[in-house]
Order: C-alpha cells, then sequence, then structure tokens
C-alpha cells in the first residue's frame, strides 16, 4: 500500500498497487461516517440504478445507483435495525423491512413511498410475543424475495413465506439471539453452524470451528453456500482461512483463500459479500481484510478481493486497499466490502490512512474494468413528448386518469402488437403522470416509403408526466438503457396506445441523451408527423390523437373502434382520445381532423 490523496467528493483516484479505479461516493465531513449497510446486505437495487448507504446519526441514504448522486434521505421509514433493509431481487422499485416498533413486515414502494404491510410477525405467531428481529451477522432474504427468516425475543425462530402466507417454526433449541437466514434457493437456511430444511428440521451441520463473519450466496453449480472466515480447522479438519467456501446441499467444504494455498494465516476484520445475483457465471464475491499490522504492507493486509468460489477452478483478484482500520470509528470503521449485483463494482467504507486518517468515514467504489465496459453501454435518455388529446393551454397535460385511479398497475403493451412482456410487474403509479408510454431504440437509416429498415436494439416502458417528460418506472428519472452503446447512434421511436407514434428525426448518441418532440414539427422523423397547439405561451408540437386501433395508420376504422362503444364512464381505454376516463363525442372530436393521417412505415404494424 502506498500513500495517495483521498479522491474528492464524486471523483476516482488509481490505485497504485492494482491499477483500478476507485470513486469516493460520499462527503460528510470531520467526525462523522457515511458506510454501507452491512456487508450481508445489498447496497444496490436489481438494476444497480439506485442504492444505499447509512449515515451515522441521521439514517439511510437513498443514491443514484449509477451516479452515486444523492437523493433524499429515507426518512419515512423504521427498521427494526439500520441493517434489516433488503433490495428486491427482481423489482428494482421494491425494498423490504421489518418495521419498528410495529413488528411489521413491510413492502415498500421506493418511487411513491407506498408501505404495504405483508405481515405482522406477533400476529402470525400466536406462541410467542416481544422483541422480533431477522438475521445478525448474516441478513438476507431468499433470492426470489419470497422467503425471510426472523426470531422472537430469543425463544423461538422461524420463517415466512409471503407467496403463500406460510409460517414454518425451526426445530432449534438453541436460538442463541439470531434467526436461520434463507440460502439463495429458500429451500435451505443456515444458522450457524447448522443448516435447515423447509420443515424447520436439522439438515446437516458445516464443518465450522467456530461461528465467524459469513454470508450466504450461490456456487456455480447452482447450490446455496455459506461463505466464511475460520481461524481454526472445522471439527472434520481442514477448512480453515480467510475466505471457506461451503456447500450448504452436501456439506462439503472448500478454500478459496487459505493458507493451504500459500497465504497468510486468516486476517483480523474479515467481511464477506456474495450478493452478486446477477452475474450469470455464479460464485463471485468480495471480501476485505482489516488485517493485524493494518499498513497493508503484506499480502491481504487492508486488502480489497474478489473471488469466484468453483471448487477445482477458484480463482482470486486483488482489487485494491481499502486503508481504513476501526481504531477510532469501531465499527463503522470497518470497510465491510460489499459487492454490486452484476458482481462489477465492490462499495466499501474507509477513514482513508495518511493525513486523513481517523478524521471521517466515507464510503467508496471499486469500478472494475468490466463495470467501465459495461458502463458504456448505459445510456441514459431524457425524451419529451406531449399528445394532443390531453394537452391543456397552459402547456401541460391532464392527469385525470391518475387521479380517478384508472391508469392500471401494469402497462398496456402486453399484447399484440406490441408484445412487449418485460417490466409488467405491478407498481404505484406516481402522482402527476399521464399515461404509460413504450419507447424503442433503432438502429439503421429509417424509411419514408417501402418496408421499415431499421432495428429494435432494445425497448423501455416509461410513465409521461404532465410536463412531457417521460420517466423511469423505479426511479422517476430518465430512461436508462443497458443495451445501447454511447459511441452508437440510435432513432428512437415513442408509442402511446390511442396516438400516432413518432420516431426522432435525427439519429442520436451519447451516454446521456436529451431530445425534446414538442419544439417543431421537424423533431420527428417523416412530413409532417406532429400537430401544432397553441398553448399560452408558446406553440408546442404533439402527437396526434386517434389511432385507436393502434396500427400507425388514422382513418376509418379508428372511428369504427369508437363508434362500436361511444358512451363509457370511468374506463381505460384506447378510445379514450382526450384521455379523462369517459368515452364520448369530445374523443370523435381528437379523432376527426387527423381522419386520414398516415404514420410512417417505420412505426407501422
Amino acid at each position: 500500500m502506498q500513500d495517495i490523496a483521498k479522491p474528492a467528493y464524486l471523483e476516482t483516484i488509481v490505485d497504485p498497487s492494482f491499477g483500478t479505479t476507485i470513486r469516493r461516493i460520499s462527503d460528510v465531513g470531520t467526525g462523522d461516517a457515511i458506510v454501507p449497510l452491512y456487508n450481508t446486505i445489498q447496497p444496490w437495487n436489481a438494476d444497480e440504478s439506485l442504492m444505499l448507504v447509512y449515515e451515522t446519526g441521521t439514517g439511510h441514504q437513498l443514491l443514484n445507483g449509477m451516479t452515486y448522486e444523492f437523493i433524499r434521505y429515507l426518512d419515512d421509514i423504521y427498521p427494526a435495525d439500520i441493517e434489516q433493509l433488503f433490495w428486491d431481487f427482481d423489482e428494482p422499485d421494491i425494498l423490504y423491512y421489518l418495521d419498528n416498533p410495529t413488528k411489521d413486515f413491510i413492502r415498500y414502494t421506493v418511487s411513491t413511498q407506498n408501505q404495504e404491510i405483508l405481515v405482522n410477525f406477533e400476529d402470525v405467531t400466536d406462541n410467542c410475543s416481544g422483541n422480533f428481529s431477522l438475521g445478525n451477522d448474516v441478513q438476507m432474504m431468499s433470492w426470489n424475495s419470497d422467503i425471510v427468516g426472523f426470531r422472537c425475543n430469543n425463544d423461538r425462530a422461524y420463517y415466512y413465506q409471503i407467496s403463500t402466507d406460510e409460517l414454518v417454526e425451526f426445530n432449534i433449541s438453541n436460538i442463541n439471539w439470531t434467526a436461520p437466514m434463507p440460502g439463495p434457493s429458500g429451500e435451505l437456511f443456515y444458522h450457524h453452524p447448522n443448516v435447515y430444511d423447509t420443515e424447520g428440521n436439522l439438515y446437516l451441520t458445516l464443518n465450522e470451528a467456530n461461528v465467524e463473519h459469513s454470508c450466504l450466496g450461490r456456487l456455480p453449480n447452482g447450490h446455496d453456500a455459506n461463505f466464511a472466515i475460520s481461524f481454526a480447522q472445522g471439527p472434520n479438519g481442514g477448512c480453515l482461512g480467510d475466505i471457506i467456501a461451503h456447500d450448504m446441499v452436501t456439506g462439503d467444504c472448500f478454500p478459496v483463500i487459505s493458507q493451504s494455498q500459500g497465504y497468510n494465516y486468516s486476517q483480523s476484520g474479515t467481511h464477506h459479500s456474495a450478493l452478486a445475483h446477477n452475474n450469470t457465471e455464479g460464485g463471485w464475491l468480495a471480501a476485505s481484510m482489516v488485517g493485524y499490522d493494518e499498513d497493508g504492507q503484506s499480502l491481504l493486509d487492508q486488502e480489497l478481493v474478489i473471488a469466484r468460489a468453483e471448487q477445482g477452478n477458484v480463482q482470486v483478484y486483488r482489487i485494491g486497499h481499502h486503508r481504513s482500520d476501526e481504531n477510532e470509528f469501531d465499527f463503522f470503521g470497518e470497510p465491510h466490502a460489499s459487492i454490486s449485483p452484476s458482481g462489477t463494482r465492490v462499495l466499501f467504507a474507509s477513514d482513508w490512512s495518511g493525513s486523513e486518517d481517523g478524521q471521517s468515514v466515507d464510503c467508496y467504489v471499486v469500478e472494475l474494468p468490466i463495470f467501465e465496459l459495461m458502463n458504456n453501454s448505459h445510456v441514459t435518455v431524457n425524451l419529451r413528448v406531449f399528445l394532443e388529446g390531453a394537452i391543456n393551454a397552459n402547456g401541460t397535460m391532464n392527469t385525470t386518469l391518475q387521479e380517478e385511479g384508472l391508469i392500471p398497475e401494469v402497462h398496456p403493451y402486453t399484447a399484440a402488437p406490441y408484445n412487449y412482456t418485460t417490466a409488467n410487474s405491478p407498481i404505484s403509479i406516481p402522482d402527476g403522470t399521464v399515461d404509460w408510454v413504450l419507447v424503442e431504440a433503432r438502429t439503421g437509416t429509417p424509411s419514408l416509403s417501402g418496408s421499415p429498415t431499421t432495428t429494435t436494439i432494445e425497448t423501455q416502458v416509461g410513465l409521461l408526466g404532465s410536463d412531457g417528460y417521460i420517466r423511469h418506472v423505479a426511479t422517476g428519472n430518465a430512461l436508462v438503457f443497458t443495451e445501447l452503446s454511447a459511441t452508437e447512434s440510435y432513432h428512437f421511436v415513442v408509442r402511446h396506445r390511442n396516438h400516432l407514434d413518432i420516431m426522432s428525426a435525427t439519429s442520436l448518441s451519447g451516454s446521456t441523451i436529451n431530445y425534446d418532440f414538442t419544439t417543431a414539427s421537424t423533431q420527428a422523423f417523416g412530413a409532417a408527423q406532429l400537430t401544432d397547439f397553441a398553448a399560452e405561451n408558446a406553440t408546442l408540437w404533439t402527437m396526434y390523437a386517434g389511432d385507436f386501433d393502434y396500427n400507425g395508420v388514422i382513418q376509418v376504422t379508428d372511428y369504427n373502434t369508437w363508434s362500436a362503444f361511444p358512451a363509457q364512464l370511468n374506463t381505460y381505454t384506447s378510445t379514450d382520445a382526450t384521455l379523462d376516463g369517459v368515452v364520448q363525442v369530445s374523443d370523435y372530436d381528437a379523432w376527426f381532423p387527423n381522419k386520414a393521417k398516415l404514420g410512417i412505415v417505420e412505426i407501422q404494424f
């Protein structure tokens, strides 16, 4: 380890020993600390667009998961413990926590701050009351976000399955102040040093000498695993080292980092994080070691590593020095390295050795080379459109459908001709929403006649706000396309279920793309694909209303669709051109002036 100045907030350094990029993502100030929740708690959400850290004395911070910019404090939730806060493994907008003091287990929607009570632990456990808590050193849910383990006092332990409303009590005589935690599969549970099955009975005992820091994860063979440090051989011999992988299905253990492989004796202050659940290879984890000398001059001392735990093919990569100890800040001075869902980044805390040592603890992220490569494929797209049927004189659109509770919680583009079945889980519709829209990123040179000549690379569903901006369902910010490259150019198509779809007039590129369809008729590809609207302060350009059968042409067939049911109340249907929840003559009036409008071939089905 070499002396190097602490990077400025949101700036990077290159680790002198390892060549990796380390970015500082917090700015707490002298005497305080901002840290990861704990290394067994995933800091990033499912798509890594958001992340959580903890500020001592203040509370949980919500950050942008890509830029690390502060969004807000989660000051509307009260977890029983600062570490008992879990991201959903699939839905990026969902958190789970045990509420203090109600004992409710809560499903929290980040974008709307809606809190849904899934179960009250005291109500379902009729044989115990008092203090309820989740894990201890290991804290996690199953990787399908369906099973959570908990205990009541130090008397009984259970797991609860959300989808079936099923409670199972574990057959454990010594709870030892911790609850069994589910492995990724939700079919096996770890309670030092034992593994229990779904009936709550002992399945097997792992070859662990003592209870130490550990984290549950998954091996490349798909088995649940416990990754732990060991300072002594197990009862059956072996399994001594900084990282020991225990197969929870077979009970076998094998070293990832140990003296048997030529490393030093197990380092003090070692923690593991094995929640790289979106990495398709499996078996990846991160670890941080404080060490005994705390000067970074020997192997593993003050180091961060990532490793792939595959028996017979172990891989270990040293990725940086964390430059931290617990001398001034105790627990919060430990680095607690936490791996991202993709396995491409590692979050850690540090009080930064050298002139900054012991003054404050901030969060840092090691951005691995693969993240830098993948990040070129994350393109932020900020689009603005207006719908002719919904626009008001003041230059905003009405949000009547949202105000009346008529917008479905699942997007309407799953059926033909769209057939977009991704991101179709229910959400809470936020205030200020006009409707759902669909956005496609296209490559190729678009055609004005004949057959389409562009190809859809990626599609995203979004929520259209009254100001015309299309927002990410989970974050409320701009859309993030994960399969695009910042160095390539794309046309963007905006689709709506009863307005004529449009395509950007130009091909756009960059890591952040801003495009406003509302400023001129020429913003849409093709002739007269937008119609003008005289707002109070400006002329705005809007998408044509009236494509009730959403085929890219406004014609008599759309009238036929409307006339079949021309009078409906409190409805969400394509023939409601004005988006006010009522089908009536005003929707016909919106269709009539556009009745011979032809969309470009690129958007026609």
